[in-house]
């Protein structure tokens, strides 16, 4: 489980989410463990939310404000947290791409497509 980071709050939106998290799990008097077996995750995760490393999920948020008895205040925070410059749908991908320090790819039947040719992305496609 990650160790508590000193994040400035104010730095960004997700930060401030991670802080908000953290401060209402702390006043419930649960521990990462505690919050993220009641709202079926890890604690890790839970973790991950409050240093600010992952995009909030609003599912998730509306689970933890039932839990931690907030009304709707993660769920409203994280919206602002998920903003982001791509298109909603690609936008976890897309960080988690810039995180990456290898991207592999298994691909048994196919070349994949960066090294395919001309001729073999045509006799792909006409065969299916």
């Amino acid at each position: 489980m990650p160790l508590p980071k000193n994040l400035d709050p104010y730095a960004n939106p997700r930060a401030f989410y991670g802080a908000e998290l953290r401060r209402l799990r702390e006043a419930a008097g649960l521990s990462q463990n505690e919050l993220g077996e009641q709202a079926f995750c890890s604690g890790t995760y839970i973790g991950l939310f409050e240093a600010a490393e992952r995009r909030p999920q609003v599912d998730l948020s509306r689970k933890f404000d039932e839990l931690l008895l907030s009304g709707e205040h993660l769920q409203r925070l994280s919206l602002l947290a998920r903003q982001s410059k791509v298109a909603d749908y690609f936008a976890d991908a897309a960080e988690l791409e810039r995180r990456a320090t290898s991207i592999c790819e298994y691909a048994p039947m196919l070349v994949p497509g960066v090294l395919q040719t001309r001729d073999y992305a045509r006799a792909v496609t006409r065969g299916s």
